[in-house]
């Protein structure tokens, strides 16, 4: 749990451990003295879609943003803190309204000039705009200002209990104010930031490429030359490039591929109870609106053949919308389990006594995805509803949900860091991207959610959180599948990748042994 903000010079944020750890299957080479230069090439499953973080909600832009962007702060490894980034110290006032951060000296932007306080009250002043993707995380935020050269405030409306969590997201991006002007509507495709690396080019649908940084602020780094993202949309074609020594690193392993990938000699990442497999409905779509429609799916999912079938023990049936590493998860909230009889009960008290047929989208090449659905729909023809399943390919997905042109879209949800706020924030706040695009409007909900925002006693914050958790399970806005663990993949030569206890990765300590 969280910690009541208090003074805080730099470092311990969060209070319990979090059981959530990289772990590396493979025997891990002997530590060895870095070594400078080579290209690092990861398959993605996905293109991005921005480099403004204003505008960010894909995975492969955020992930991208981390390897091009610093903040203030950073997520430790372990989860269990806020570690300085390019903030070296900060204060926060005991009762939560107010906090200065204190800028590292000598930082310059990626083309040589120097990081001021004015970029990065620019870059947190567009952040916690309420217009924003995410600017639901900051709502307390009422300004940031400048105190003098070295010293950034934010001043509160009311505490806030996550803020050093929220500043730790891609969201809280620092960039150059000056470079933004100029861009202007196209600073997304021209970044320019203080972390590792910067854009080399992106080839829309195909690879992002970035280069070292030659002004980066920790000496010595980044050991690698350049990074390319190339995108390869199916898991069998990216496990082939792994194992053939096309790629280097591959993201979106499923569980099935560890063996081959080990048998081929490659090595595994897992991070568990990280990502939490996640079905939307959207209730603009007739008969979605209905509570007993939305719950009669929920309870035909059959969690435990998932995590079995799909996930070879690498996942567990899922208790909350929460993945399970969240801070504040509560499996006792009446969770919604398998049970085919109570299907057909919710259903008989709706508008669609006798079923119905829809859609359902997933991400083309995904797999897991593709079999969960499967499985989904062979459970719902048992009550008589007869679900279609409508592969789309990633990047243009992440755009259909993002506009609201689906029905009902099958994925997974991934947390930026291990506090419950945004999650619950972006969907139980409607004012929040629409209630996570799914027009689920409660009055109810959104006031916990922001009670929650600026409660500081943990175990009253904990209330908070369970009685959220017992609503998503009595309305089904949206429903949960699997706790999976997230996998990455990468060649015996790649050293020192290390993503974070969220599965969120950059590459300023990754070096190639070749």
């Amino acid at each position: 749990m969280l910690r009541n903000l208090g003074s805080m010079a730099s470092g311990v944020l969060f209070g319990a451990s979090l059981a959530v750890m990289a772990v590396l299957f493979t025997a891990s080479a002997v530590a060895e003295t870095p070594v400078k230069g080579g290209t690092l090439v990861v398959a993605r499953a996905a293109d991005i879609f921005t480099l403004d973080p204003y505008n960010t909600q894909d995975d492969p832009s955020i992930f991208t943003e981390l390897t091009v962007f610093d903040r203030l702060v950073r997520l430790s490894a372990d989860g269990k803190g806020i570690e300085p980034e390019l903030a070296e110290k900060w204060d926060v006032a005991k009762d939560g309204m107010q906090a200065d951060f204190t800028l590292r000296d000598g930082v310059k932007f990626s083309d040589g000039t120097p990081l001021t306080a004015d970029d990065v009250v620019f870059s947190l002043t567009r952040a916690i705009d309420q217009k924003s993707s995410w600017g639901f995380l900051f709502s307390p935020v009422k300004s940031v200002t400048k105190v003098d050269d070295h010293t950034i405030r934010f001043t509160m409306s009311d505490p806030f209990a996550p803020l050093l969590p929220a500043l730790s997201t891609f969201a809280a991006s620092i960039y150059s104010k000056a470079n933004f002007e100029k861009w202007g509507d196209q600073a997304g495709n021209h970044p320019l930031g203080t972390a590792a690396f910067m854009l080399d080019h992106w080839n829309q649908g195909q690879e992002v490429a970035l280069v070292r940084n030659p002004n980066y602020w920790q000496e010595g780094k980044p050991y690698l030359d350049k990074v390319v993202f190339k995108v390869v949309g199916d898991d069998t074609a990216r496990l082939l490039q792994l194992n053939s020594g096309d790629v280097d690193l591959i993201t979106n392993v499923t569980a099935n591929q560890v063996d081959q990938i080990q048998g081929a000699g490659n090595q595994i990442y897992s991070l568990a109870g990280t990502v939490g497999g996640q079905i939307t409905f959207n209730e603009k779509v007739k008969p979605f609106d209905e509570i007993p429609v939305r719950c009669a799916i929920a309870y035909a999912i059959d969690r435990e053949a998932i995590a079995k079938v799909v996930f070879f023990g690498r996942a567990k049936a899922s208790k909350s919308l929460l993945p399970s590493s969240t801070f504040f998860y509560d499996p006792n909230t009446n969770p919604i389990s398998y049970d085919l009889d109570k299907a057909k009960t919710l259903l008989a008290s709706s508008s669609q006594p006798s079923g119905f047929e829809f859609q359902a989208d997933v991400p083309s090449g995904d797999s897991s995805v593709t079999t969960i659905a499967q499985i989904l729909a062979a459970s719902l023809a048992k009550i008589g509803i007869t679900m279609k399943i409508n592969p789309v390919e990633q990047t243009t997905m992440q755009d259909v949900i993002n506009s609201e042109q689906y029905t009902v879209s099958i994925g997974s949800w991934t947390n930026d860091t291990p506090d419950p706020d945004e999650l619950l924030g972006v969907s139980l706040d409607y004012t929040a991207q629409n209630g996570h695009h799914s027009s689920y409007h409660s009055d109810e909900a959104r006031n916990l959610v922001l009670a929650a925002r600026k409660e500081l006693d943990p175990v009253k914050r904990q209330a908070l959180y369970s009685d959220m958790q017992k609503i998503i399970n009595r309305d089904c806005p949206f429903t949960y599948t699997v706790d999976q663990d997230r996998l990455f993949a990468a060649r015996p030569s790649v050293m020192d990748f290390t993503p974070n206890s969220q599965g969120k990765y950059d590459f300023q300590n990754v070096w190639l042994n070749k």
